[in-house]
This record gives structure tokens, sequence and C-alpha cells, in this order.
């Protein structure tokens, strides 16, 4: 059995968000089928929350392997030196999907038993490990094919089936949806299209950080030099006069697709910690990309005893977004070692911007949080205002939102406040995290639904809160990032 991937990781609360992102990418990269993905990460986490709280307090580690089986699927494995823990043993109950009720450690069970049925848990000299298979592979790379001719797409689709997985998209709004959904590695275009054509879609790809994932394909009735030539300033990696023949369009995206050939996962990021002391004896417990370093979502203590920090988020997500995120946060630290107040900060970080000095093709929303007297205070630039959970259980959005960053000279930040008497919990986020979860417009009806119930300590209400708002895999498309603050 050849083992295809294998990393060490600490047995901590803040590994299943990081797991979470290792398997997206890695078991995409090995045309593992989405509703497989999803149903893997739903299963580990799972299974590492039960792992967890049945160590937690003691310093472990867990492998994650990924291997080669030999029906062309893959066996995915972990692997811990524990105390063995059974969860089929331990907690044999009888919950179903959808029953409306939770059992503790019942429904994990209840989860594995239902997408993976020959999942296993062994124990042999002194290791445990746990097992399942992944069979849904399907191998065929994903073609994204837009055109607003429905004829066209039933037929370069019947080209493409034999080998390719295709997503056909009539609009260049759909086509931009799954460019960001898909997983695709060759984007399919036809120029002309009937209220227009392709060439926005290609400008807004040109601008984000996702051009480097797509092969790009042009089909084009117009051969004239002066189309021929801006379809090329426009970056496409080949093009195609139309009609085209199925070998000839083959044989195009198998050129073109040859510098996709090697897939890897690598993770070089430098993560925070996720909990914090903050004054007034309050903790921060950090989740998402802030935690990880993985993404344009960043978190900075002002200093270090963290009297107040700086949550902010790049506008897009993944390296070019962390890459941006650099900028703004080594202007933040050159300004801090001033000692000016915050409010000056934002207008010199504004001007900055509006003067195209850094950042000059990114958003940046921030927020600088810090809490005296009992009292909560914010400066926000374009951000989330925080939302307060009160003692009484109420979910509340406090009012307190600035002008967003760099697009006037003018914008003056205000310092907001709250009392926090009644409060017990406080929650920032970054616009991902309900982007991600949330589908329904109100987005404090949405966060009730998930608010964990009887939780024990502050503490385990944060990571149950986190563990709740986590959605499929393949949903996550923008960087989300949370702070609970009890």
């Amino acid at each position: 059995m050849d083992i295809l991937f294998e990393r060490r990781f600490e047995l901590l609360w803040p590994t299943l968000s990081e797991i979470r992102l290792v398997l997206k990418h890695v078991l995409r990269a090995l045309n593992v089928k989405k509703d497989e993905v999803d149903a893997a990460g739903l299963v580990a986490t799972e299974y590492l929350t039960n792992l967890i709280r049945h160590n937690e307090g003691s310093e472990q580690h867990i492998f994650l392997r990924i291997s080669q089986a030999d029906n062309d699927g893959y066996t995915l494995t972990f692997i811990d030196e524990l105390t063995p823990y059974n969860l089929f043993e331990k907690n044999n109950s009888q919950w179903k999907l959808g029953s409306g009720t939770l059992v503790e450690g019942g429904m994990g069970v209840e989860l594995i038993r239902h997408y993976f049925k020959e999942a296993e848990y062994v124990s042999d000299k002194g290791k445990n490990y746990f097992t399942f298979p992944l069979e849904h592979i399907d191998k065929r790379p994903t073609v994204i094919y837009v055109d607003d001719d429905v004829t066209q797409l039933a037929l370069m689709s019947a080209y493409l089936k034999d080998h390719f997985q295709v997503v056909p998209c009539e609009s260049i709004e759909a086509g931009w949806q799954a460019i960001l959904t898909a997983d695709a590695r060759i984007l399919l275009l036809d120029h002309k299209l009937k209220n227009g054509t392709c060439e926005p879609l290609l400008e807004k790809l040109n601008q984000s950080n996702l051009k480097s994932q797509l092969s790009v394909v042009m089909l084009t009735g117009d051969d004239s030099e002066e189309v021929i030539s801006k379809i090329n300033r426009l970056g496409v990696d080949d093009y195609l006069i139309k009609p085209v023949k199925k070998n000839k369009l083959l044989q195009s995206i198998e050129r073109v697709t040859h510098r996709f050939a090697y897939l890897s996962y690598q993770t070089t990021f430098e993560s925070t910690p996720s909990k914090i002391h903050l004054q007034n004896d309050k903790s921060a417990h950090l989740f998402g990309s802030i935690s990880l370093g993985n993404g344009g979502d960043f978190f900075m203590p002002i200093n270090d005893e963290c009297s107040a920090f700086v949550l902010g988020d790049m506008m897009g997500h993944g390296l070019q977004a962390l890459k941006e995120s650099f900028a703004i946060k080594g202007f933040i630290s050159g300004f801090l070692a001033t000692g000016l107040p915050y409010q000056n900060m934002l207008a010199a970080l504004n001007n900055a911007l509006y003067k195209q000095q850094l950042c000059k093709s990114s958003l940046v929303t921030l927020v600088i949080c810090f809490i005296e007297n009992n009292k909560l205070f914010w400066l926000n630039a374009g951000h989330p205002p925080p939302v307060v959970i009160l003692n009484n259980g109420k979910v509340r959005q406090l009012t307190g939102t600035g002008p967003l960053l760099g697009l006037s000279k003018e914008h003056n930040y205000t310092l907001y406040e709250a009392g926090l008497d009644d409060v017990e919990h406080i929650l920032l986020y970054t616009d991902g995290w309900t982007e991600n979860r949330f589908t329904d417009k109100d987005e404090i009806g949405e966060l009730t639904k998930i608010i964990p119930q009887d939780c024990k300590t502050s503490e385990e209400f944060a990571h149950c809160l986190w563990k709740n708002s986590q959605v499929t895999l393949s949903k996550e498309i923008d960087d989300a990032s949370l702070i609970i603050i009890n």
C-alpha cells in the first residue's frame, strides 16, 4: 500500500481547522469527488472532537495518512499512541440523522456509519488506527465551459465527456461562480455571446488570484488580427477558430494543461496561538485563517500585554491575499512604534491606500478593539461590527462601522463603545465566516441557530460555536476567521 500523504499534527482544538484545510486540498488533488471530500471532513471532525475531549490537557500527537488502495481508491487513516478510545464500542447509540436531537458521542458514531460503513478502529502494538476508505474517485480533470448557446454547450460537452468532467455555464456570472467552486483546471470560453463577449469574465479573473490555477482556451468565430490580438492580451493560453473539430479541441486542452500535470499541497505558514489572554481577566479564542496564517485574514496584538488588537481582512483569499496582508501588517507595526493614537494610524493607513502607496490591487477592512472599565471600544474601517451574546442568551449586533479604507482622503474614524455589564461573549469575525456559513440574509437569526447550549466553560462554548459554524469543505470559498472573547 503506497503512502501518498502523511503528516503529524498536535492533538489540539485548532488542529480540526488545519486538518480540514489539508483534506480539502489533498483530496481534491487526488480527484476524490466533492461529496466524499465533504463527508471525510465531517467524519474527521467528529472523530477528532471525541478524541480531543477524552485526552484534553495532555500534549499528544496524531498522524494523518492517505494511502493508495488496491481498488484504485484511497484509505484515510488517523494514527495515535493514546490510551485506546474505540468510539464504536464506547457509544453504540441508535441516534439517526435528521432526528432533531443531539447525543454526546453517539452523533459522531452515526455520522461515521452513515458515510463510511467500512470504517474501523483497531489497536495494535501500542498504536490506534482509525481508518475509512475513499472510493468515489473521478480522475477526469474539470473543464468549465461558458457559452450562451445551448446547442453549442451540448455539442462541446459531448466532445469532452469521455475525458473531462464538464461544468456548462450559460452566462459569465455562472462561469465566475463555477471558477470559485468547481476546482477546475481548464476554462473554455466562447468569445462572442449574445449580449457582448466573455472579456469581462477574463478581466475579472486576471484581477483575482485564481488565474494561475486555470488554463484558458478561447473559441472564436472571428480570426481578424484585431480580435486575436485582444484575446492574447487578455492572457489566454490558446485559441481555436470555429467551427471546432473534436480532435483539435482535445489537442488544444492537452497542450495547455501540461503545466498542471503536477499537483501538490504544502503548508509553510506561521500559526498564531489559538488562545490569547487579554487584560481584564478575559481571553480571546482564535479560529480559522487567523489562527493558521493561511490567507488574507490577520490578527495583530497591539503590544505584549495584548491590551488591544487588530483584526483585518484582505480582499480575496489564499496566497495572494496573504502576501497583500504582509504590507498592511508592516505598515501597522511601523506606525505603532510611534506611540500615536489608533485613530491617527487609521487616518495614515487610509491616506497611504488612497495614494496607492501599498496594496494597489486589494481592499482591506479592519477593526481595532480594546476593553477598559468593563466597556468594549473599537475603531472600525468597513469591517462587520462586533456581536455580543448576553447573559440571557440573546444575540445582538452592535452598531459602529466606519468607512472603507482608501476610498477618500477625507475619511474620519470614530471610537465606538458598548457596555459589557450584561454581556457573556463577544464575537468578532471576518466577512468570510458569515458568507460561507449563512444563507439567510438575517445573519443574527442564522447565528442564533448555532449558538451552543449548556456549555460548562467559556472555552468549551468557543470551540463548540466554531465547530457548529463549519460548512462542507467544497463550500468553503473565502477565508473565514472568528474571535470569541469571554
